[in-house]
């Protein structure tokens, strides 16, 4: 294998070809893992961008697939880390996943237009029907977008020989816009009827399937390991006859029972261990815990054969030490996996999307409905067109327009606030969201796996691979933590031992066993676990936290920068101000007035900027569609926005000019007003002028001086006319020097780099494509999610709704997140001083034994994931319902 590595290494397959991978980990064993596996990773140069969350239990990087392939690099940190790596792939489009026990037919048989590709999945690990078969199907199909073929052909299969009955699991990726789920499945069950074709088991997200296989596991385990320690405990502690005979007996029984615990230590602790020391270099924990629990069970035999020579040790039995110290450890990684799990579990969005759905059938002659029957269906069979009905009090399917009923909605799902909000017809309701007492039914305009829930889901998770850079600090003190121990319980053991010999005048062999125990529990109470975990378990809640009020941070880091802002710099339309226009005058200058205005709707028709949009719909609403002759929008082309200027386009026929933007950009002079401006010129000649008119938010004022008392300095900048900013700027009591307007996007950028300049933290929020470079520019950006796509790509931050105050909430949770994460660091610091001066005896009479010492782990990281939890059990936008 060396060879071709060697080859693909030096880059002889071609120029570089970067895809983004996540493989989820299997086998992770506590918070401190983290260092071995960025280690494995940095040593694949074909690997570029990684980040591992081993709360999530999950790793991203960027993967030069001209130099190795998944394949090799997941075998690689396999052998580097002992852990198993799988690939989780996103799939593009819909996908069904279906449950056949003839896959061949359905692998030969021509696809249906719309289905894009069929391939083999994984078969179900156990079926009743398999005993009796003994066989399953092989199924080898060839990726290549046509018609795949198995291995084994028509001609090749016996003519006497029936489908296996044993399930298979296929996937049928298909167009959404050409087919829909339903014709898919009913499809193939006509193409196939003498086997049941049917949908497979929904199957939870990755990192939570993995996480409650990963805590099932290590309830096991420690049960096991619990079965076989509580006899010698038995033995040791219980007021059992202590005659020699029976002593003797004990010992028997608990040298037996105590290497059968050992052998589950070695198992659990030593594989990773060594391929970490070996492979990366590191000292992990595993290394501490299998090196101590070793030397716990060697003693533990010396001091029995000590005992079988009739020289027992002063210490006398040891088995119940090195038994019970395996299963208390065991028992801190069940609480550890348990609450990685629950973590997990507990900002996963995905859990909210229902099940089934109740889709309506309607039944009518002549185009007129008579009826509305219902049939309940699994969710994923939802296709474009359906309709489906909402009961009372259940959750809404997936997002839709209300064409019927009429009830309240609890969106506090996306938006965090409580109070349900009224839905009738043409209103839009979201997928996740409670309905209220009435009965509505929803004609639906998104899929369940492109939906509210999904799209949500989506940000959250891939912002919960970021890691914030006080991580790096962490995993600094993790990566220094265990060498620093091991060598400081070296140090205890020759202290104790040479204090035990010529101070307590102990002999030799007491002095040496009792040394020992002082440098097990040292070795054993300390844990860099906690401090592994101090920074992601935070990050996860209050990303969690954060997005069930409405607020998506894109970038976890910025969690410990929001809390330091300084500056907060406000774009004035659509943020500031509610975006919705008003034309309170319109001027055509010359004549013509219908073919102008034909050709600035078809300049304006699909612009979705404030001023534009507006001015298109109060043009439309002059000259109705439902008119005897209204005007139509002329046919524009190469037309092209320029960001904070206007939009510029071509009429088809014609070859005319057409420009709709501000005055200065299109170089006509206007009188000043404090209306917004937007001027149309055609062939350089301008042809008419709209004076619009928009307005603060009503919870802006209240905002800007709830930051203002926080210490922090307000500006607005806005590409707007003077008159229209300082009107604006007036209402909400921002000052003169801190409000620009005309402002390019450019002019944007200068602006925050001057104030960054000036060592100020600063947050920019916007909702425009205009506002794109300042948001990247920003220490934080903040994209109103009512704005453009581009927009909240650049941003940092997405606020899911328009709520201005939820800039307030969002330096809120900021701010507990860090406190939180510097309490972790403390309690972190505190336990691991006092455990580790208790363990080594450094108070004397005061100790932690070794057999105790296992309680280290759980002790150490249950506060964290209290500590973090704290933040799923306070409502941080009560105090600002009042603004709504």
């Amino acid at each position: 294998d060396a060879q071709p590595e060697s080859i693909r290494d030096d880059g002889e397959r071609g120029p570089a070809t970067f895809e983004r991978i996540i493989l989820t980990i299997g086998g992770l064993k506590c918070g401190c893992c983290e260092g071995g596996i960025a280690k494995a990773i940095c040593n694949i140069p074909a690997i570029q961008n990684h980040q591992v969350n081993v709360v999530l239990a999950r790793v991203e990087f960027d993967l030069n697939t001209s130099r190795l392939s998944t394949a090799e690099v997941i075998a690689r940190l396999h052998r580097a880390t002992g852990y198993t790596f799988t690939e989780y792939v996103q799939p593009e489009g819909q996908l069904l996943e279906l449950l056949v026990s003839d896959p061949l037919e359905l692998y030969r048989a021509r696809r249906p237009h719309g289905v894009t590709l069929i391939d083999s999945g994984v078969k179900q690990p156990w079926s009743p029907a398999r005993l009796f078969s003994g066989r399953s199907s092989a199924v080898s199909p060839e990726v290549d977008g046509q018609n795949h073929h198995p291995q084994q052909t028509e001609s090749s299969r016996p003519k006497n020989e029936t489908p296996s009955l044993v399930q298979h699991t296929i996937r049928v990726h298909y167009d959404a816009t050409i087919i829909g789920a339903r014709d898919v499945l009913d499809y193939y069950q006509r193409l196939s009827p003498h086997q049941k074709i049917q949908l497979a088991p929904l199957t939870a997200h990755p990192s939570l399937a993995l996480g409650a296989k990963q805590t099932k596991r290590a309830c096991l385990v420690f049960v096991v390991a619990l079965v076989f320690t509580i006899p010698v405990l038995v033995f040791a502690w219980a007021p059992i006859d202590r005659s020699p005979q029976h002593e003797s007996d004990y010992n028997h029984a608990s040298l037996a029972l105590a290497t059968v615990v050992q052998a589950i230590a070695i198992k659990e602790f030593v594989p990773g261990s060594l391929r970490s020391l070996i492979h990366s270099g590191l000292f992990e924990m595993d290394f501490l815990i299998a090196m101590s629990t070793s030397i716990a069970y060697a003693f533990s035999v010396v001091s029995y054969v000590f005992t079988l020579n009739h020289h027992p040790l002063e210490i006398g039995s040891f088995f119940e030490t090195s038994t019970l110290l395996v299963s208390l450890i065991l028992l801190g990684r069940v609480v550890g996996e348990f609450a990685r799990f629950r973590a997990a579990k507990a900002v996963s969005f995905r859990s909210l999307q229902a099940d089934e759905a109740l889709l309506v059938i309607p039944e009518g002659l002549g185009g007129v409905e008579r009826d509305i029957k219902t049939r309940k269906i699994d969710a994923r069979l939802l296709q474009y067109g359906d309709q489906f009905k909402v009961p009372p009090h259940t959750s809404i399917v997936t997002d839709g327009r209300v064409i019927r009923g009429a009830s309240e909605v609890d969106e506090s799902m996306i938006t965090g606030e409580p109070i349900p909000v009224a839905m009738g017809l043409g209103k839009m309701v979201s997928a996740g969201t409670t309905n209220g007492g009435g009965e509505l039914t929803i004609a639906l305009t998104k899929l369940p796996h492109e939906n509210s829930i999904s799209r949500i889901a989506t940000m959250v998770e891939n912002a919960e691979l970021s890691t914030p850079k006080i991580q790096a600090l962490a995993d600094k003190i993790a990566g220094w933590f265990v060498p620093a121990i091991g060598t400081l319980a070296l140090l205890v053991f020759f202290i104790w031992l040479f204090v035990d010999r010529f101070s307590n005048h102990r002999s030799w062999q007491n002095a040496v066993v009792k040394a020992i125990t002082y440098a097990i529990a040292t070795l054993i109470v300390s844990c860099p676990c906690a401090i592994g975990l101090a920074v992601p378990m935070v990050v996860l809640i209050a990303g969690g936290v954060s997005a069930r009020s409405g607020i998506i941070f894109r970038d976890p880091q910025k969690l410990e920068v929001a809390h330091n802002v300084t500056d907060l710099v406000f774009d004035k339309t659509g943020t500031l101000t509610t975006g919705e226009m008003e034309v309170v005058e319109c001027i055509f200058h010359g004549r013509q007035h219908n073919q102008i205005k034909s050709m600035i709707m078809g300049l304006l028709e699909d612009v979705k900027h404030p001023v534009a949009s507006t001015v298109f719909k109060w043009l439309r609403k002059e000259n109705p569609l439902d008119e005897q002759d209204p005007i139509e929008p002329t046919v524009m082309v190469e037309i092209s926005s320029v960001p904070g200027e206007g939009v510029v386009g071509l009429c088809e026929v014609s070859r005319l000019e057409v420009r709709a933007g501000n005055p200065r950009w299109l170089g006509v002079r206007v009188m000043e007003t404090e209306h917004t401006l937007l001027c149309v010129t055609v062939s350089g000649v301008l042809r008419a002028t709209f004076r619009l008119q928009d307005r603060a938010r009503t919870e802006a004022e209240r905002v800007v001086k709830l930051l203002g008392s926080r210490g922090i300095a307000v500006h607005m900048i806005s590409g707007d006319g003077e008159g229209a900013v300082k009107e604006i700027a007036h209402t909400l009591n921002i000052p003169k020097s801190q409000t620009r307007c005309r402002f390019k996007p450019r002019d944007k950028q200068k602006y925050i780099q001057t104030l960054q300049g000036q060592k100020k933290i600063v947050i920019f929020v916007g909702d425009g494509t205009n506002d794109s470079v300042a948001l990247k520019q920003a220490d934080v950006g903040v994209h109103m999610n009512h704005g453009s796509d581009v927009a909240k790509g650049a941003s940092d931050v997405v606020l899911v709704t328009t709520r201005l105050h939820d800039i307030l909430l969002l330096l809120d949770i900021s701010r507990a997140a860090y406190r939180r994460i510097i309490t972790n660091f403390a309690w972190s610091a505190v336990y691991n001083l006092v455990a580790i001066l208790m363990a080594s005896g450094a108070f004397v009479k005061i100790r932690i034994e070794p057999a105790y010492a296992g309680l280290g782990e759980l002790v150490s990281v249950v506060p964290i994931f209290l500590i973090a939890f704290q933040m799923t059990w306070r409502n941080y936008g009560k105090k600002y319902r009042a603004m709504d």
